[in-house]
């Protein structure tokens, strides 16, 4: 069995020849940490892992010392870790929602990465074309704190946001799946360790019918789909599973979430991908710690397939290198059905 064939298994909650392995995002300085020299197409042919992640490429400019602008028009910032955060606003009303356009699709270097990635790894490797599923867009181009405000005094505006935002991502997810990808993975957040970020009640009148419209045609095009989301996701977590996803990432410790309630409660009905502590073992502990609670994770979530295993979120800049290396030796080792 390979890559693309035990993700896929286990995507069908099967029992593969052993628990897969991937992450959402492995920052450059471990991947450089652990093969010198390598980026992460080479650290995920080089390593094993399981399947590789793909884009589409939204050009920015620069504007001044770590400050951009991207095709949508939100100037981004720099970060400490490998992503940045938007500075700006381009949705103020529902005027505005109407007068916006996505990136052409049509653009020619739109699927540049995703072609590349598809040349590389297709038939190998499971290839995961990276999507969202409209809250994000909502928070990026009208303001989070505006978002959540608008959630309850303004719940049109947002969920026309979000609308549009799926019709764009449904074409993306269209085009990447014509080229040869096999997953989507979406990436909004409705939690945080405190607690949602929203009620029951607004997620499901907002939120939850565009999201199932999005995987419904997600799925018409052939894509799994893998739901991420930090935090607390207990309040909507049926609401999640209606909505037709394959996977659920990442069961978020720092949010309360049990991998063993999960799996014991939800296991029959969706995969479920994570959740070594990327925020506690991976940053602090040893690598014989690391090893343990793979241990441990494996034990819980691997019995009866449907189970991918992964950090708790990413690995980020702050994950000791020894210490992931640690984990996927330890996968290898120990997670064989």
């Amino acid at each position: 069995m390979n890559s693309k064939e035990r993700v896929i298994c286990t995507l069908e909650k099967n029992i593969p020849d052993r628990v897969p392995t991937f992450e959402l995002a492995i920052d450059s300085h471990v991947i450089n940490a652990i093969l010198p020299g390598a980026d992460i197409f080479d650290f995920t042919e080089k390593m094993e892992l399981d399947a590789v992640l793909t884009k589409p490429v939204i050009n920015k400019e620069k504007i001044e010392a770590g400050v951009y602008r991207n095709e949508k028009g939100l100037i981004l910032k720099k970060t400490e870790e490998e992503y940045m955060i938007p500075i700006n606003t381009v949705i103020k009303d529902e005027k505005d929602v109407k007068k916006f356009d996505f990136p052409a699709i049509t653009a020619e270097h739109r699927f540049r990465h995703v072609e590349h990635t598809i040349k590389r790894f297709k038939g190998k490797k499971a290839i995961v074309i990276v999507l969202r599923d409209g809250f994000s867009e909502a928070r990026e181009l009208h303001g989070f704190e505006d978002t959540l405000i608008d959630m309850i005094d303004r719940p049109m505006l947002i969920r026309k946001i979000i609308e549009k935002s799926v019709d764009y991502y449904s074409e993306i997810g269209k085009r990447a799946a014509q080229m040869g990808a096999e997953i989507a993975v979406t990436g909004d957040d409705y939690s945080s360790t405190h607690g949602m970020l929203m009620s029951r009640e607004q997620f499901k009148k907002i939120i939850f019918p565009p999201m199932k419209r999005l995987y419904k045609n997600l799925h018409d095009y052939g894509l799994y789909v893998i739901k991420h989301s930090d935090g607390n996701l207990y309040p909507i977590i049926d609401l999640l599973i209606d909505t037709g996803i394959d996977c659920l990432n990442p069961i978020d410790p720092l949010g309360g979430m049990s991998l063993a309630k999960v799996k014991k409660e939800y296991g029959n009905k969706v995969c479920i991908m994570g959740n070594v502590n990327c925020a506690g073992n991976l940053v602090h502990g040893t690598e014989e710690q690391v090893i343990e609670e793979v241990k441990g994770c494996i034990k819980t979530a691997a019995p009866g397939g449907g189970y991918i295993i992964s950090s708790s979120n990413s690995i980020h800049r702050s994950v000791k290198p020894g210490n992931y290396a640690a984990m996927l030796k330890a996968i290898k080792q120990y997670g064989k059905y």
